[in-house]
């Protein structure tokens, strides 16, 4: 029985590049954030992986592995859209249960869809529906599996872009037994690490461990059995997550590297922060600011909040707070809103915060209709061009708000 299917789109960002620049087709690309030797790439087209580039390599190494790579610009905006019309297009074929990430996506099978065959074909409908209304370079390898994971692991089974794989649960444990564990979702390098000191470097080998030795290795008995379910096929309810935190950090650009428009650029951070706070319907209940010195030196300074999410009130607490940082030159700012707790649990008890909450939401409202650049707090006027909207792969911006 397949319960889920999941979508990985293949080397997303170099695949919307080549879907929209006929030149660039068939060939290896680094999609880069800047155009600079020092930064890497965030993304790599199926060509350049084949000559080992990957996520993360520098631009000079990247260029050694792949001398005729040609890096690209990234269009974040763009890579939004897309998303956004993936989306519909595999909603027409199936209901799209959860967003994963920028480039992945997961479809609860039901009823008599569950079937192997059944899945399969709506599995190349899928890949069919795609292809026509978003455009043939932009692939997928779409997994099938008896719960959310296994599906997500079968979109690695078998090599290659462009893949179709089905996990049933008679294909369990022998066609996972190829894989490393870091394969694994949620196995990274430190678990697998703890795993190979414990005796365990084999898929095979985690696998036959028992429900309570999952749960003395993970010193956990709940993650221990999650786990074991997760490899066994057991499909797990879903959880209700909470959101932790928002924030913003960024390199400044070498004519941003003074104390004062430092500070510029973190204001531009905090009123981005404030206003995903507020359209995530939370407030927060305290604010971290840092930074990074060219010298190596950090700087870091926290600040307990009455639980706001307004932004003149979170720039107020940050200019308290950037007087007391050493001196030296700014590379990097960053700034986080932790503590969060719902916005109807935190209703304001005087009339002040109140007024500061209706001015931000005003605020937002002109945003949403007239573009993000329509009102801008004076202390980031120098600054707003400096830090462009970026995708975390796991944190999607909305394409009306998120981006100046």
């Amino acid at each position: 029985m397949i319960r889920t299917l999941y979508i990985d789109m293949n080397s997303y960002f170099a695949s919307v590049e080549q879907q929209e620049r006929p030149e660039l087709r068939g060939r290896p690309l680094g999609i880069v954030p800047t155009r600079t030797r020092a930064t890497c790439c965030i993304a790599a087209s199926i060509e350049a992986k084949q000559f080992g580039v990957k996520t993360g390599c520098a631009v000079p190494d990247a260029q050694k592995l792949c001398p005729h790579i040609r890096f690209v610009l990234a269009r974040h905006q763009l890579y939004v859209q897309y998303h956004q019309r993936i989306v519909e297009a595999v909603e027409s074929c199936l209901h799209v249960t959860s967003i994963r990430s920028i480039d992945e996506m997961a479809a609860r099978l039901m009823g008599p869809e569950r079937q192997p065959e059944a899945a399969r074909r709506i599995a190349v409908r899928i890949k069919k529906t795609i292809a026509e209304r978003i455009g043939k370079f932009v692939r997928c390898s779409i997994g099938g599996g008896p719960n959310l994971w296994l599906a997500k692991v079968a979109t690695d089974v078998e090599p290659g872009p462009d893949t179709l794989s089905l996990l049933r649960p008679d294909d369990l444990p022998h066609r996972l037994y190829h894989l490393n564990l870091t394969d694994l979702p949620g196995i990274g390098r430190r678990m697998s690490i703890r795993l190979n000191v414990a005796g365990i470097t084999t898929v095979e080998r985690l696998y036959s461990l028992s429900e309570a030795d999952m749960q003395r290795l993970w010193a956990s008995k709940v993650t221990g059995t999650i786990w074991w379910c997760r490899l066994h096929g057991v499909e797990l309810p879903s959880r209700l997550t909470r959101r932790q935190s928002v924030g913003h950090s960024h390199v400044l650009a070498p004519e941003f590297r003074t104390h004062e428009k430092a500070f510029e650029v973190m204001v531009h951070l905090i009123q981005k922060a404030g206003r995903r706070l507020r359209r995530l319907k939370y407030c927060a209940n305290r604010l971290t600011l840092s930074v990074r010195f060219d010298e190596g030196r950090r700087w870091k300074q926290e600040m307990k909040l009455p639980a706001i999410s307004d932004t003149l009130n979170l720039v107020r607490c940050a200019a308290e707070m950037w007087p007391h940082q050493p001196l030296g030159t700014p590379k990097k700012v960053s700034m986080r809103l932790t503590d969060l707790q719902p916005q109807h649990l935190a209703e304001p008890l005087f009339a002040e915060q109140r007024r500061d909450n209706r001015l931000a939401h005003t605020v937002d409202a002109i945003h949403l209709r007239y573009g993000s650049q329509s009102i801008i707090c004076g202390a980031m006027l120098k600054a707003r061009e400096s830090t462009p909207t970026r995708i975390a792969f796991t944190q999607i911006p909305d394409a009306t708000l998120d981006f100046d």
